[in-house]
C-alpha cells in the first residue's frame, strides 16, 4: 500500500510517523505527493492511498490503512459504524479542511516548500 501524504501538513507527517512505527509487517510505504512532478489537485484536500491497483481517499483511505495495522484492528468496527452513519466522512472532511500547512518561507533553512509551485 502506498500512502500519499501532504509533507506540508504537520498533522499528516505526524500521522505517517505513527503509522510507520506500528507497521510491524512492513505493509505500508509513504510518499509525499508534493514531491511528485504532477499530482491531482484533489490530493491537497484529502489523504490518498493506492492499494492493489485501487485508489482510496479521505475516510476510506483511513479504513484501508487500519486494515493493515493489527494494533488498530480493534477500531475497525467503530470506523465502519461511523462510515455507515456518515459521521466518519463528516469528521474527516472537517479536520482536513482546517488543517494547518507550513507557511511558505516561515520554516527555516530546512524548508522544502517551493513558493514557485503554489
Amino acid at each position: 500500500m502506498i500512502i500519499f501524504y501532504d509533507s506540508y501538513c504537520k498533522m499528516c507527517t505526524t500521522s505517517s510517523i505513527l503509522w510507520k512505527k506500528i507497521d510491524w509487517r512492513n505493509k505500508l510505504s509513504f510518499e509525499s505527493f508534493r514531491l511528485l512532478m504532477d499530482y491531482p489537485e484533489e490530493m491537497e484536500k484529502s489523504l490518498h492511498v493506492k492499494h492493489r491497483g485501487q485508489w482510496f481517499q479521505g475516510y476510506n483511505a483511513l479504513i484501508e490503512i487500519a486494515k493493515l495495522l493489527p494494533l488498530i484492528w480493534v477500531l475497525l468496527p467503530f470506523m465502519y459504524i461511523f462510515k455507515w452513519v456518515g459521521l466518519g466522512d463528516y469528521i474527516y472532511k472537517k479536520i482536513a479542511a482546517n488543517r494547518k500547512l507550513v507557511p511558505v518561507n516561515q520554516c527555516g533553512d530546512s524548508c522544502m516548500i517551493n513558493p514557485e509551485k503554489n
